[in-house]
């Protein structure tokens, strides 16, 4: 259970690696936005996106293997009773849950990027064809034949125009990979989506069982302090009641001794000492 705990802990701090990634190429993809690069400075931005990709593809697919195993070992589990099962179970449920929130947010990074580069790849596609039209730049960036449009696209436009042929080659295959990772991580996350399908009913039981055995101690535990507290009421009434009952056995003696000393014949100051007076 020791060595499961670890592994879980690791888990989820390379769940927040990933996370870091996606901030890393957020932050990358804004510079390539924040004004007009040379050359030499895109490609070394594209560089580094690129090598982020690549780390975030590595990690996360170890970690969906990760699950796979984890799944596997416990569904070979003997026992799904016992709370070592029901422990590893919600641990999986929630390492699955939180590896697909990691992959939703690099997803929308890559999509921001993708829309970014495509604004910028139309604005160069109409430095060469300003008479251009959406449906053109479309089919240009989306078709397999998109690079002989291109081509076609520049080679009817201006000399100045052609020199950035090459630039607007090397952004369609930069939005092309980018199509690509998009792609990759909506299969993963088809992937992780069933997964976490396959787990809601089982986890759900689990998490109720959870519920209702904490409900029932907080209840046992209501019903011990209330018994306590009864308890300690019980035993202050019980001793007020013996100490008024020994105040009154008290000044009752008193009382009597009283009594006894000044009202009795053999009294001094009773019977005898009259008979002397008279």
């Amino acid at each position: 259970m020791d060595d499961f705990l670890t592994k879980s802990k690791k888990f989820f701090s390379d769940v927040n690696q990933l996370k870091s990634y996606s901030a890393s190429f957020e932050h990358l993809g804004s510079q390539k936005n924040s004004g007009i690069l040379d050359k030499k400075t895109e490609k070394m931005l594209n560089n580094q996106m690129e090598a982020i990709n690549n780390k975030f593809r590595k990690l996360s697919n170890e970690l969906k293997d990760r699950l796979q195993e984890a799944t596997s070992e416990i569904s070979d589990s003997q026992s799904n009773e016992n709370f070592m099962y029901k422990t590893k179970k919600i641990h999986v449920h929630s390492q699955t849950k939180a590896l697909t929130s990691a992959i939703n947010e690099y997803r929308d990074a890559q999509y921001q990027y993708k829309k970014e580069e495509e604004e910028k790849f139309k604005l160069q596609f109409f430095i060469a064809r300003p008479d251009a039209n959406e449906d053109e730049i479309s089919e240009c960036i989306n078709e397999d034949r998109g690079e002989s449009i291109l081509a076609s696209a520049f080679a009817l436009g201006s000399n100045s125009a052609k020199g950035i042929l090459d630039e607007a080659k090397d952004r369609k295959t930069n939005i092309q990979k980018i199509a690509t990772m998009i792609q990759e991580l909506i299969e993963m996350l088809k992937i992780l989506n069933d997964a976490i399908y396959q787990q809601h009913d089982v986890v759900d039981n689990i998490e109720q069982d959870i519920t209702t055995a904490h409900e029932n101690t907080a209840a046992a535990n209501i019903d011990l302090e209330a018994a306590l507290d009864y308890q300690i009421r019980a035993s202050r009434l019980k001793k007020i009641l013996i100490g008024i009952v020994v105040t009154i056995v008290v000044i009752i003696v008193i009382f009597v001794v009283i009594k006894i000393a000044f009202f009795s014949d053999y009294s001094p100051y009773g019977k005898h000492q009259y008979n002397v007076i008279f």
